[in-house]
């Protein structure tokens, strides 16, 4: 996992959002640019439909109820209906770059992190989206707190 330079993440909370809660309803739309190479998170009651581009390399995110606690599911799409680009590549793209989106949702939250250090323990679960069974999976990256 390269090291990420939290200098090129910002976070922006929206609607009703604290950097200290809630935790239950708090998604996030991880994205960034590759001119930058800035990371941008948005945490809010719903996805940041705003902020997703004609090239849906956007990653979401959100809690949930998992077996006795809470785990983070998310998703990207691989392929589909106007989506740009070769799925073998976009594929290959998330799956070696979901380290460093989720280093950037950890950082981005980090004050929720700090209050509430359970959470680190959190499992993260991811969809790769895809018409294609060969890409459409769902990854375990392991839990939040590795990505610290």
């Amino acid at each position: 996992m390269r090291e990420l330079n939290p200098q090129k993440v910002f976070v922006q909370y929206r609607d009703t959002m604290k950097p200290y809660e809630p935790v239950m309803d708090r998604k996030y739309t991880i994205t960034h640019s590759d001119i930058t190479a800035e990371l941008f998170v948005f945490v809010a009651k719903s996805y940041a439909e705003d902020q997703i581009t004609k090239m849906r390399d956007e990653v979401r995110v959100a809690w949930e109820q998992y077996k006795k606690g809470l785990a983070l599911f998310g998703s990207v799409i691989v392929d589909g209906s106007g989506v740009v680009g070769n799925a073998y590549i976009r594929n290959k793209i998330f799956y070696n770059e979901m380290p460093t989106a989720l280093q950037a949702l950890r950082q981005a939250d980090r004050f929720l992190f700090n209050k509430e250090p359970n959470l680190d323990n959190t499992p993260v679960f991811i969809h790769f989206i895809s018409s294609n069974p060969i890409y459409d999976k769902t990854y375990d990256f392991g839990v939040i707190g590795i990505y610290k």
